[in-house]
């Protein structure tokens, strides 16, 4: 083994460990917003990420946005992840909605068919939708 690779593994695990530090504390820092009016840059052009329109980031997660016209009207794409993959658990996915988007906003998560699974990377997706929008079902009771 090369000290290359073991100055990488030992930087991943100090990154991991920091990384759960702060899922544990909930101390991420404030959100960083950047435009993407073209995409990701460098991204293959005829890819979903060339339509990504925008990019938050704090000291944890980095969150790429991307509209997506449906017939419930315009959906967020959300594209999650941190520095070391680490999952976000699920109460850091509805904070993370909740401050780019609102704690009014229903979002989802999608277990797509086989024949549309995309797994090209270590990244956690939410759909956001529409204001107003109501599922049919929900997890509370409704009043």
């Amino acid at each position: 083994m090369t000290m290359h690779g073991a100055g990488t593994r030992v930087q991943r695990r100090h990154a991991v460990r920091l990384e759960q530090r702060a899922i544990k504390s909930g101390l991420w820092g404030e959100w960083e917003r950047t435009a993407l009016p073209c995409g990701i840059p460098g991204a293959i052009l005829d890819g979903w990420c060339a339509e990504m329109r925008e990019l938050f980031k704090n000291n944890l997660y980095v969150v790429l946005v991307r509209p997506v016209s449906t017939e419930w009207g315009e959906v967020q794409h959300l594209a999650i992840r941190t520095a070391s993959s680490l999952e976000p658990p699920w109460r850091d996915m509805q904070r993370i909605k909740d401050e780019l988007f609102g704690p009014g906003r229903t979002a989802i998560e999608v277990q797509p068919p086989a024949s549309e699974l995309v797994d090209a990377a270590d990244m956690y997706h939410l759909w956001v939708l529409p204001l107003g929008f109501r599922l049919p079902f929900t997890l509370g009771r409704r009043t």
